[in-house]
């Protein structure tokens, strides 16, 4: 397995709002039905295994930093984020929507739903991590107003890395698992 890296990404200039797509609703995290949930929309948006079952035990994980994004017609989750207050900053750890319900603004709408929730807790800057060949994920953020602060190598893209499968919370302080 070859190296890959990450751009760390600082919120620099938030743009306008934009409406959250006709036919979807983003709510916050329901602890009674969202746990299955959010595994499954993980596998289909990133085209990996699903997270086991306690993917919400992570050290940070904080249920009122999560949102799903979900269809108004049958309900169907087709998106989430979550985000969460590390080290005096807020920082969103994975966002994901489903193949067929990209590039429609779900992904804004929820990317927007976390800033939102990490401004409410007082916290000015925001930060995420995107891989550098991650093309529409780079380019969301910076047409959401991230800039790159810093560009890393992955530490779970070195073939000596023990775990196989990302948790939401990454591995250390710098590796999530991002759209």
């Amino acid at each position: 397995m070859s190296a890959r890296f990450l751009h760390r990404m600082r919120l620099a200039a938030e743009r306008p709002a934009a409406p959250v797509p006709g036919g979807v609703v983003v709510r916050p995290y329901a602890p009674d039905r969202d746990p299955t949930r959010i595994p499954a929309v993980f596998a289909a948006a990133f085209g990996a295994p699903r997270w086991p079952g306690d993917w919400d035990r992570f050290p940070e994980f904080d249920p009122h930093g999560v949102f799903v994004a979900e269809t108004l017609a049958t309900g169907e989750a087709i998106g989430f984020v979550i985000c969460f207050r590390r080290a005096g900053f807020g920082y969103v750890s994975v966002l994901g929507v489903v193949p067929g319900w990209r590039r429609r603004g779900v992904a804004c709408a929820l990317l927007r739903s976390a800033v939102g929730y990490l401004r409410s807790l007082g916290l000015v800057e925001v930060e995420v991590d995107a891989f550098t060949d991650a093309d529409p994920a780079v380019s969301l953020y910076r047409a959401f107003g991230f800039e790159v602060l810093r560009t890393y190598e992955d530490p779970q893209s070195d073939p000596d890395a023990a775990a196989a499968t990302r948790s939401p919370g990454g591995a250390g302080p710098d590796g999530p698992q991002v759209a």
